[in-house]
């Protein structure tokens, strides 16, 4: 099981490097939520060598009449793949887990894994913990042991998540993970209490 201490500094290390990692600019402009040349920011793993940048404050002030000139306010952008590669990471390195394939959309983190671990509810509450140590707390997180279901939701990588025959598929993933064992819930919802 994991300690909380560990949990702590594997999510305060991964969450620092992901948003100190970068403000990179790797499209030269280009804002990929609506297409335009605004600048826009993204989270990635571009300059990883500077060190510095893990270690400095972030800051930003602006005033009303500021914000309003701006064309189009900025905003922070997860960088969905990023978070995946993260949690599979984290989660293969778990006592027990070989395998893990995570999806992660703007509301909901799949994570399909194999284990060989005889208590099945233990191994989806480490594989479950590790991926709400990354990611913001609306996310909704469901885990499963069925390791068919790694082919199922690696078929969404790079799928858009406008579309709404891929909702539909994936609403229908969401339930065949819930017949799986999801962690202590009771334990987590009175933790966010």
């Amino acid at each position: 099981m994991l300690t909380n201490q560990f949990r702590k500094s594997c999510g305060f290390f991964l969450v620092l490097s992901i948003l100190l990692t970068g403000c990179g600019d790797n499209m030269e402009g280009f804002n990929f939520m609506n297409g335009s040349n605004e600048q826009s920011h993204a989270i990635n793993k571009e300059n990883v060598g500077d060190t510095n940048q893990f270690t400095q404050y972030g800051f930003e002030r602006h005033s009303k009449k500021e914000a309003q000139e701006e064309e189009v306010p900025g905003y922070a952008v997860y960088d969905r793949p990023l978070l995946a590669e993260s949690i599979s990471e984290m989660s293969a390195n778990l006592k027990n887990v070989h395998d893990a394939g995570v999806l992660v959309t703007g509301q909901h983190v799949l994570i399909a894994f194999e284990h060989s671990s005889e208590d099945r509810e233990a191994v989806a509450e480490q594989v479950r913990k590790t991926a709400k140590s990354v990611v913001p707390d609306y996310y909704d997180i469901y885990v499963s042991d069925d390791v068919l279901l790694m082919e199922d939701i690696e078929s969404f990588e790079g799928e858009s998540s406008r579309d709404i025959e891929n909702m539909r598929a994936l609403e229908q993933i969401i339930e065949r993970m819930k017949n799986s064992p999801q962690g202590d819930l009771a334990n987590e919802s009175a933790q966010n209490d």
